[in-house]
């Protein structure tokens, strides 16, 4: 019975206690949060303003340039022109043609015979057999001879050839064949003349 009691005054007592702080706690004042009241300027917030020295600029002068030198002229020299190679003397000639035949003459004293030199081909031509004679075919032969100052023929050869050893054969044939021309001109001062036939054949 004693146990029981004791038991049950524990109970009320701890209650009690309990109901205490609760009523305690309950009792404290509340405290409201501060409010803080803003009023809002036209133009915004006002920056802070900090002071800010301005900075001092430094003046770098310009070094200054150096004088520009003048280059110096180079003299254009003028290309010197090579001086033309004086043109030798050509051996005066005087050429006379006939009939497909044309004599060149060589020596400065052959000049101003050209009548002698139609003598010439007018016989050489008469013992000209041309093989190739009313055919369609252009041929070309140079026969050296040299006349004597009695008109003898002689160191007759063929200097340049036509390609055609018949034609080539008819041509010296017919410096062989005419053998002797009259006398040089009696106004020829040379030994011999010295001529240069062409035999050409053109149809």
């Amino acid at each position: 019975m004693k146990r029981e009691l004791v038991f049950s005054t524990v109970i009320h007592v701890v209650l009690l206690a309990a109901l205490g702080i609760i009523s305690a706690i309950g009792a404290r004042p509340r405290t409201r949060p501060q409010v803080y009241q803003v009023t809002l300027v036209s133009g915004g917030t006002p920056e802070s303003r900090t002071e800010t020295r301005p900075e001092q600029t430094r003046v770098v002068e310009p070094e200054p340039k150096p004088e520009a030198k003048p280059e110096p002229r180079t003299e254009t020299k003028p290309e010197a022109k090579p001086k033309p190679e004086p043109s030798k003397p050509r051996p005066s000639r005087e050429t006379v043609r006939r009939q497909g035949l044309g004599a060149r003459i060589e020596g400065a004293q052959a000049l101003g015979y050209s009548y002698y030199l139609n003598v010439i081909l007018a016989r050489i031509s008469e013992n000209w057999l041309n093989p190739y004679a009313g055919q369609n075919r252009a041929i070309l032969a140079t026969v050296f001879f040299v006349v004597e100052r009695d008109g003898t023929i002689g160191e007759v050869k063929l200097e340049k050839s036509s390609g055609d050893a018949a034609y080539d054969a008819s041509c010296t044939r017919a410096l062989l064949v005419t053998g002797k021309l009259p006398p040089l001109p009696s106004e020829f001062t040379g030994e011999r003349l010295r001529l240069h036939l062409e035999f050409e054949y053109k149809p």
